[in-house]
């Protein structure tokens, strides 16, 4: 008599650089709930053993293809798809996929979106709405005719790190002398206008456009995001148009969320991150998108048909809790997660702060959800009243 051997199941091969919650609390165990074995390639290899100890994890160079592609090779297995949730690895993950004939989302797209520099050279050459734009280096000269004010950014930058609204020359002059040398900067004209977003899916074939947020960010000179209102009245307003612009710059398979200002002339985009949107956002789309968000991502990438998204027609809020300066965290909120109100607690308390003036400085995160927005509104007055937080 012989036994059978087990039945191996397909493999997801996932690339991840820093630890991240939507990889660990989401996408791997959507990964599973479609049946297969997860994979984890990372160059944080002891940080993602420890939060993963049921889960096979290599150390590489996940930012250099080949070398991903060769261990893939050395651990002789077949993936069925090839994913990753990293800005910074969009382009990397789709050269592997590509090279390994899997579902893929387009390598130069992937980079122009991520490289803010060529967004901005992408969005000229197709003629679609942008803004003055110059990259520089530190030690290049300032001039005073550039249309101030300016905001200065990373080319390559995310969580609105290093991003700054420089109003004169004088002010751009003494940012770029305490940046490193070598270092170069993208000059945007500054925008006015409300900042929106928008989440889509694409299946190959098809661009579904989820839904987005009206954003309020916080006091100038810096860019923190300080609550995303659910399908607000701008982001319903200009979701066809924003789109539009989506399916022009070439953005197709998987999820992406990218950032559009309302200008005079219409939304003009800040930045296309071709992956899900994060900051605890996407777990309230996986709990809105009836198939499941995490889930719905995997399978375009899997290349299996998926159904038309269906969003459930509720009212939601984030609303982030941003440290107001350095210190300790004295008091956090304590609540007891429900349907309606849930709490992530970014920092703990007695834990230090530092300020980095970006979405870095989150204390916690809650979302709200109610069948109407008057709902909304008087739970969210309530849950804050109840738990007080400081910083001493």
């Amino acid at each position: 008599m012989f036994l059978k051997e087990p039945e191996l199941k397909p493999t997801l091969v996932f690339l991840t650089h820093v630890l991240n919650n939507a990889v660990v609390d989401g996408f791997i165990p959507a990964a599973r709930s479609l049946g297969h074995d997860v994979i984890v390639l990372t160059d944080h290899g002891h940080a993602h053993q420890q939060a993963l100890a049921d889960v096979r994890v290599h150390e590489c160079d996940v930012f250099n293809p080949i070398g991903v592609i060769d261990l893939i090779a050395a651990l002789n297995i077949e993936p069925s798809a090839v994913f990753s949730n990293s800005d910074h690895l969009q382009t990397c993950t789709a050269m592997v996929a590509e090279l390994l004939g899997l579902p893929a989302k387009p390598s130069k797209v992937c980079y122009h979106a991520k490289n803010k520099h060529w967004m901005r050279k992408r969005l000229e050459s197709l003629r679609l709405p942008t803004i003055w734009s110059q990259t520089i280096r530190s030690t290049d000269a300032v001039h005073s005719e550039w249309p101030y004010p300016l905001v200065v950014k990373p080319t390559q930058g995310v969580a609105s790190i290093d991003v700054v609204r420089i109003d004169t020359p004088t002010q751009l002059a003494q940012h770029l002398a305490q940046l490193d040398e070598s270092q170069s900067v993208l000059l945007e004209e500054f925008m006015e206008g409300p900042l929106i977003t928008l989440e889509t899916l694409g299946d190959g074939e098809r661009l579904h456009t989820i839904g987005g947020f009206d954003v309020s960010l916080s006091n100038p000179p810096y860019f923190v995001e300080t609550a995303a209102q659910w399908n607000g009245p701008h982001t319903v307003q200009w979701r066809a148009h924003m789109a539009y612009t989506l399916a022009q710059f070439g953005v197709g398979l998987g999820a992406c969320h990218s950032e559009f200002v309302v200008t005079p002339r219409g939304p003009v985009l800040v930045e296309i991150n071709y992956r899900s949107i994060g900051d605890n956002r996407e777990f309230l789309l996986d709990q809105l998108v009836e198939q499941g968000w995490f889930k719905s991502i995997l399978q375009t990438h899997l290349g299996q048909e998926i159904e038309v998204p269906q969003v459930k027609p509720k009212f939601a809020q984030i609303d982030y809790l941003v440290a107001p300066h350095a210190g300790t965290l004295r008091v956090a909120p304590r609540i007891e997660n429900n349907a309606a109100v849930q709490y992530r607690a970014i920092k703990q308390q007695g834990e230090t702060i530092q300020i980095s003036n970006s979405n870095k400085d989150y204390i916690g995160v809650f979302t709200y959800q109610a069948d109407s927005d008057s709902e909304l509104q008087r739970l969210r007055t309530d849950i804050q009243h109840r738990n007080p937080w400081s910083v001493q």
